[in-house]
């Protein structure tokens, strides 16, 4: 993401108080941090490393989905989300809280087509700068038809009798990952103690244990502001309770678990990213009770079980099927 920081170091004149910039990149060129701490520049993302990134630096960043406060009368600079849905979704917002938007993206991950992508939110759409093989495009956004409301861009699935719902950028949208059915279909549910659904998205592992054993204490983690909130909703619909925390992986999770659960995130962008899995597997003894099992479902070609060897003596692959593969690991 470095390099569409670089294409707006050449406009320092967008930058102020009277600007905010909403999108998720937490790699953070010098230059960049700098430019938005001489500035006054405020910060909003749904990515929690990217506000952990921001605070770093000891520049305050909001993090949560975004909303009125934050961006009302400001002029937006928006990182373009590789997600087209979430990309519309986020003008669709914006539509009553501003009129101006900066949108910036490489042009491999949708700056080419931001303004054939924006067409149905703007009034105009100008590409006023292309450089480090990036788009910037200024955007003139159209009023906002009615009051928005996020729910009428959800949508919902069924698993099993129940029905939950994803906001726009969640993982899975809209259905239910063969990956996670596999995890539902092969674990029957604990009898006991508590549960940690890590990298949850839409909540559906965790929710899906506590209705079955209500007497479980669920953790629901995940990293993205719109996943946190879909699994607020889903436990509001389904009438479960849970704890839902914003963490980087294991880092802000206190205390020990009986169960860790996890269908593992593996892909940053167009890149293949395996650190999650590797500090997972490095740290989660730090969270397991004795005699406690951490279970994940990943691709069938990734190593997942000879890098968790490296840290428990116990790894066993339990399941091998339709491309995937479910790991039990003990401590």
């Amino acid at each position: 993401m470095s390099n569409e920081y670089l294409a707006l170091l050449r406009h320092p004149d967008l930058f102020g108080p009277e600007t905010c910039v909403l999108g998720a990149a937490d790699d953070l060129p010098g230059d960049w941090v700098s430019l938005i701490r001489q500035s006054g520049t405020h910060i909003s993302s749904w990515d929690w490393l990217t506000c952990e990134a921001w605070r770093r630096h000891q520049i305050e960043a909001h993090f949560g989905m975004p909303d009125e406060e934050q961006l009302s009368g400001k002029r937006v600079i928006l990182l373009w989300p590789k997600s087209k849905v979430l990309a519309q979704a986020l003008l669709a917002r914006l539509q009553g809280l501003t009129t101006q938007v900066i949108a910036v993206a490489a042009n491999d991950a949708g700056g080419k087509s931001i303004g054939k992508a924006a067409q149905d939110f703007t009034s105009s759409a100008v590409k006023i700068d292309t450089a480090r093989h990036c788009a910037v495009w200024e955007l003139q956004l159209l009023p906002a038809q009615s009051d928005f409301n996020w729910l009428r861009l959800a949508k919902s699935f069924r698993c099993g009798e129940q029905s939950f719902m994803t906001l726009p950028g969640v993982f899975s949208f809209g259905q239910l990952d063969i990956a996670t059915s596999i995890l539902l279909e092969h674990i029957p549910a604990p009898a006991k103690g508590r549960v940690l659904d890590l990298a949850c998205g839409s909540g559906i592992i965790g929710l899906s244990y506590k209705l079955r054993n209500p007497a479980l204490d669920v953790t629901l983690s995940d990293t993205d502001a719109f996943a946190l909130r879909s699994c607020e909703l889903n436990g509001l619909r389904l009438q479960v309770q849970t704890r839902v925390q914003a963490s980087d992986g294991l880092k802000q999770i206190e205390g020990r678990f009986d169960f860790i659960l996890t269908n593992p995130p593996f892909h940053q962008g167009k890149d293949t990213d395996y650190r999650f899995a590797t500090e997972l597997f490095r740290h989660a003894k730090e969270h397991l009770v004795k005699e406690g099992q951490l279970w994940l479902v990943a691709n069938r070609h990734l190593p997942y079980e000879e890098w968790a060897a490296e840290h428990f003596a116990q790894v066993e692959v339990m399941v091998q099927e339709r491309g995937f593969k479910l790991i039990c690991i003990q401590a």
